[in-house]
């Protein structure tokens, strides 16, 4: 071991912080060639937009910066990720791969593959728990089964030891190898549509957003955080996403203030732990059910007739629907990457629900654009949305203009997104299309010229979308 370096490989793992395989490698005593390959086949395949590209670009320069910091290097390799490995393998002779484990299928399947490869040289390859703070089999039932509902999956999860953040390594040597460039969007010929990133990539942006966060709005997290017009919550789920910033860490720094808070201030820190849980539960439910990527969990909704009105689903895309809410947030999408997880839920029942068309095809759109998309959260969300996956409850129709009186009655998130809307007074904001003749050409907002009639009657939508539900739970029923 003396003589040979270990590798360690980087994949969505961006930071030196509790970073267990950076750790454990360094506490060898032996050089590390920390490594981060673009694997171009994947890239390829990824529907992201430029936007995340280049947040990963801005993530992996701070991971280059905070390596040498420590008196190491990142080695960058581009290319198929077996033979970036199979040429590091000949070129370092290592002792071992060491690696965070990813649980989402694709990423399950290449680090089999790549581990395989090792192993057939007879290289140790050891593995460790990270992106989430308790793996998908630790969290089970007690017939040793998966969870497919939130709460005992929480209660089960909490129980748990939770295992404490491991802190910064020791210092790092690195072989002298050739390594290639941090490549953004431009570089990986990937289009930028998305014209104001909410956020900057990297460790230490995702400390400060963290530290932020804690000291300015935890305390009132109960109080904001379905209210999309006030910036209540954390909007670390980027650097989640991106590994800048450990799960174990947060939960951790959550627990503690925990610890010295009042009753009262323990209420908003819970609510958002649960936030952390519901991430993990996701996971967890992907990582058990792995075909749920292209089917319904609860089976009968596959054979829902979806509708596919393209100019219904263009619509929805580029929040020109008529309903304010519901544009503003995917109007935010489009413009930052991001959307307020209310504003979220609001735009997905209106997809499956009001507009009557596949969750699948929300998931991709929503892939599509967001900074943060995690496969299994976004999977798990918009399933739950369409009232087909996990966690069944009632069925949940979302009324997009009592959510917006609820959520933004002054409507000044609409009037941020909405331009055409900031004018209409906040009694008419939500539903403009009853605004008197008069008072449109007064505010200069001309319905069906300035901003459309609503595409749907919500209703009536809602009314159809009931009858086909209880008509495929009928059926289930009978088989």
């Amino acid at each position: 071991m003396a003589h040979h370096p270990i590798i360690v490989w980087y994949r969505r793992d961006l930071r030196v912080d509790d970073h267990p395989a950076l750790f454990r490698a360094a506490a060898e005593k032996v050089q590390i060639v920390p490594l981060f390959v673009f694997d171009k086949e994947l890239m390829r395949s990824l529907p992201s937009d430029g936007a995340a590209f280049n947040f990963q670009a801005e993530a992996l320069t701070v991971l280059q910066g905070n390596i040498r910091k420590l008196g190491g290097r990142l080695v960058i390799r581009k290319g198929n990720v077996l033979r970036v490995h199979e040429e590091l393998i000949r070129e370092v002779q290592p002792a071992a791969l060491y690696y965070n484990r990813d649980y989402e299928p694709y990423a399950t399947e290449r680090d089999k593959k790549v581990e395989a490869l090792y192993r057939r040289y007879g290289i140790e390859v050891k593995s460790f728990a990270d992106v989430v703070v308790h793996e998908p089999h630790e969290v089970l039932t007690g017939k040793g089964t998966p969870f497919a509902v939130f709460t005992p999956f929480a209660n089960a999860w909490k129980k748990l030891h939770h295992p404490a953040p491991l802190g910064r390594p020791g210092a790092l040597t690195t072989p002298r190898l050739a390594t290639e460039l941090v490549l953004d969007a431009q570089e990986l010929r990937r289009p930028v549509t998305v014209t104001h990133p909410i956020l900057s990539g990297g460790e230490d942006e995702a400390v400060r957003a963290w530290r932020e966060f804690v000291q300015l709005k935890l305390s009132d997290y109960s109080l904001h955080r379905d209210s999309p017009s006030v910036n209540g919550t954390s909007r670390i789920s980027p650097y989640l996403r991106f590994g800048c910033l450990s799960a174990r860490r947060v939960l951790d720094d959550s627990l503690k203030l925990m610890e010295k808070a009042n009753p009262s201030s323990r209420i908003p820190i819970g609510k958002f732990v649960d936030e952390l849980i519901w991430r993990e539960f996701y996971q967890a439910v992907l990582f058990h059910f792995p075909d749920l990527l292209n089917r319904s969990y609860r089976r009968e909704f596959d054979a829902m007739p979806w509708r596919m009105d393209e100019k219904l689903y263009k619509s929805w895309c580029n929040g020109t629907t008529g309903f304010p809410l519901v544009d503003a947030g995917m109007r935010q999408l489009n413009q930052t990457g991001w959307m307020h997880n209310r504003v979220r839920m609001v735009v997905a029942s209106f997809l499956t629900k009001d507009l009557r068309h596949d969750w699948r095809l929300g998931a991709s759109y929503f892939e599509s654009k967001l900074m943060d998309i995690e496969t299994a959260s976004n999977n798990g969300g918009w399933q739950w949305a369409a009232s087909t996956g996990v966690d069944p409850k009632p069925l949940r129709i979302f009324n997009p203009r009592l959510q917006s009186e609820r959520y933004d009655p002054d409507g000044q998130y609409i009037g941020s997104f909405v331009p055409e809307l900031q004018s209409v007074p906040a009694k008419f904001i939500h539903a403009p299309h009853t605004m008197p003749p008069v008072l449109q050409k007064e505010v200069g907002c001309i319905i069906g010229k300035n901003y459309p009639f609503p595409v749907v009657d919500h209703a009536t939508a809602s009314v159809e979308y009931k009858k086909l539900f209880a008509a495929l739970k009928a059926t289930c029923r009978r088989e």
